[in-house]
């Protein structure tokens, strides 16, 4: 097929870029507004038991038990708000008709703080979707409610996650001003030539394109989650700079032995091209396998990461030789210093091999050991999930939700709801409430009330903070009480949704895993004709993995350099960011061990020894890796510069775990591992080595 690709690419390059152009501008015209059809986070899922209870209460009583949207009405410039003046009356049932013409409202309560100085307009809404259907509500609020002689703030659920939303929308647009023009800087210096610098930004931009049209496709199926941008974003900006690395350094190094000709094109795309096709399609099968977990998070994330993964390749493999076929020597055109290219044997590379290799064992356990120690906090870290937390200081609703918090009831800012489905008598129901209100951790439970005639509900507050240890305790508790005769008792709210969500994650996350995994096997067995090294792959993704969320665990639990970060808190790792990382950095770790990895089959298919063909693998990549590792790295560091905690814990997460892969993996762990297994690194069963033989790719 990469034959056939380089005779394509060679005979006709001018076709096959007029052709991306044109994919370029359909892309572009049909995917250039995928931001106004894609919907809030998506953290929850739709199956766990808070949300079934927010649909029947919902479907029973029109609205939601709990309030998810809070308009705050203050006295201008202070003080008691006189509730008994007739003015301030008279504009109070002005606002509180006009919060009920807003979208997605369904109940308005009058709550007063007991210190008389504001008042709280609760509003519950009709939609049991607060991150998304509540941001509609939101913005209809904010229109509707206003007052010119009172003071109004927005505050609950629905507008915190809006502002968030909001917020990475515009974390996306200051990451690509920051990240562009250090790029291209980077890129310069390290292509050496302002003409091979644009290849991949012209790589990263078709990629991009072409996933907003993906995702445009996508949302009329499904509901598909903002953050798709954000991570289509990164990854095709960073994958865009491994490949183009990878074909442009072995195409000056195959046009330094015959000149620019068909036989080098055609050497590079046997080569560079099979690597960068496998690479594209390792990243895309990890990054797909979050597409069998419920949260529309994380099966949007990775949804678009299979997009980027693919089209990245193609990209690679058709764009870049094409362009490279057109420009010929003016590839290197307006070089802008001299100096060994990154297509060079490292020899700073070599000897660190060398040296590892003459100690393999030793290296291996204290490198392990390092390794490990820095992944020791990860089993010890206290989770959170979304939240009013979430909102960065500096954003309307997070003055406003202090404000409740600090005056109002816990049940107005995170009540829990308690839906009991099913004919019971009043008389169990009161009984039930007895028993909740016994149980450690429960603040406060309102008498049932009925919805329907086989749905009741009531509302409770807890005594800590919705997230806190205990009153997720004293949640799971409630919900480990008998059900009343003749119904079933369900639990919604902040706590029991959080509970449900890690619940989720833990039952699903094997067959993500799984998926990964056979995935990641199968393609690296397809590319090198080995057992042992894929599982070696595997072991070494992991430690790259749980070194990179350990020191996660220091930095953003431990507080260790938060202040570097401009990072207020929460002081815990988002539980959803931990699959979001997982899947991202074994991508990217098994990106890096397939470029070493098809280097180091290379040559020692052309004859040499297995401790020679590992140095000189790891050489030959030294520089292409660490230049690629640091731009991506840079890429995806730009995202640090958000206030929203949880993209701050992604952007520094898998800025990381990319560094530590390029560096401590794969300078210490892969040589001292293959000197260690020697020829068996090549092993496989006869029926597989038949199985290679025929489907395997060999160079």
């Amino acid at each position: 097929m990469l034959d056939r690709i380089a005779n394509l690419t060679w005979n006709h390059p001018r076709k096959i870029l007029a052709a991306a152009l044109l994919f370029a501008a359909v892309a572009g015209f049909f995917g250039h507004d995928v931001e106004h059809h894609l919907k809030a986070a998506g953290f929850t899922d739709p199956s766990s038991e808070s949300e079934q209870a927010g649909d029947v209460l919902a479907g029973a009583l029109g609205h939601s038990a709990q309030p998810g949207l809070t308009v705050l009405v203050r006295p201008k410039g202070g003080g008691q708000l006189d509730v008994q003046d007739p003015a301030v009356a008279g504009e109070i049932d002005r606002l509180v008709t006009q919060l009920g013409k807003a979208d997605y409202v369904g109940h308005v309560d009058k709550i007063p703080a007991p210190d008389g100085k504001s008042l709280a307009l609760a509003a519950q809404l009709s939609t049991n979707d607060f991150e998304d259907k509540g941001g509609l509500a939101d913005e209809s609020v904010r229109k509707l409610v206003a007052s010119k002689s009172l003071d109004l703030g927005y505050g609950g659920y629905a507008p915190s996650f809006n502002e968030v939303n909001d917020q990475t929308r515009k974390d996306l647009t200051n990451a690509e001003l920051i990240a562009f023009p250090i790029l291209a800087l980077l890129l310069l210096l390290v292509f050496r030539s302002a003409v091979a610098a644009a290849l991949p930004l012209l790589i990263g931009a078709l990629s991009i394109v072409g996933t907003l049209f993906m995702l445009r496709v996508m949302s009329s199926f499904v509901g598909t989650s903002v953050f798709a941008l954000n991570i289509g974003t990164a990854l095709s900006l960073g994958l865009a700079v491994d490949y183009a690395l990878l074909l442009v350094s072995r195409h000056r190094e195959e046009t330094a032995k015959v000149g620019f000709t068909r036989e080098a094109h055609t050497a590079m795309m046997a080569t560079a091209g099979r690597t960068a096709l496998f690479s594209g399609l390792t990243v895309a099968g990890a990054m797909a396998a979050l597409m069998v977990m419920p949260q529309r998070f994380l099966y949007s994330v990775g949804a678009a990461g299979a997009m980027v993964g693919v089209l990245s390749a193609v990209m690679a493999i058709f764009v870049a030789p094409a362009l490279l076929a057109v420009l010929g020597p003016r590839i290197n055109a307006f070089s802008i210093r001299s100096g060994p290219a990154v297509s060079d044997t490292s020899t700073r590379w070599l000897a660190v091999a060398r040296g590892v290799m003459r100690r393999p064992l030793l290296v291996a356990l204290v490198t392990a050991s390092a390794v490990l120690a820095l992944a020791s906090p990860l089993f010890a870290t206290h989770l959170t999930g979304p939240s009013a937390q979430a909102v960065p200081p500096g954003q309307q609703s997070y003055d406003v939700n202090k404000y409740l918090f600090d005056h109002y009831p816990r049940e107005v800012t995170e009540g829990v709801s308690l839906t009991v489905r099913g004919t019971t008598s009043d008389a169990a129901l009161a009984e039930l409430r007895t028993k909740i209100a016994d149980v450690p951790g429960m603040a406060q439970v309102s008498p049932f009330q009925h919805a329907s005639s086989d749905v009741a509900f009531a509302t409770a507050s807890l005594d800590k903070y919705a997230l806190s240890d205990e009153s997720q305790q004293a949640v799971r508790d409630v919900r480990a009480l008998p059900d009343p005769e003749g119904g079933h008792l369900l639990v919604a709210g902040n706590t029991a949704s959080f509970l449900d969500e890690k619940s989720s994650l833990v039952s699903n996350a094997p067959l993500a895993i799984g998926l990964i995994v056979l995935l990641t096997v199968v393609l690296l067995f397809l590319l090198t004709g080995s057992v042992l090294l894929p599982l070696k792959t595997l072991l070494m993704n992991t430690m790259t993995l749980a070194a990179a969320l350990g020191i996660l665990v220091i930095v953003f639990e431990k507080k260790f350099l938060v202040g570097l970060l401009d990072y207020p808190g929460p002081y815990s790792v988002e539980v959803t960011s931990l699959v979001f990382l997982f899947a991202v950095t074994f991508a990217l770790a098994t990106d890096y061990a397939v470029l070493v990895m098809a280097r180091i089959k290379e040559l020692r298919d052309s004859g040499m020894t297995n401790e020679d063909a590992v140095a000189h693998g790891v050489a030959r990549t030294g520089r292409i890796i660490s230049a690629a590792a640091i731009m991506i790295a840079v890429v995806f560091a730009a995202f640090a510069v958000s206030p929203v905690f949880f993209m701050k814990q992604i952007a520094v997460g898998m800025s990381l775990g990319v560094i530590i892969d390029a560096t401590v993996v794969r300078a210490f762990l892969v040589p001292s591992l293959m000197r260690l297994l020697g020829e068996a690194n090549w092993w496989a069963p006869g029926p597989l080595r038949r199985l290679h033989a025929r489907f395997g790719v060999s160079h």
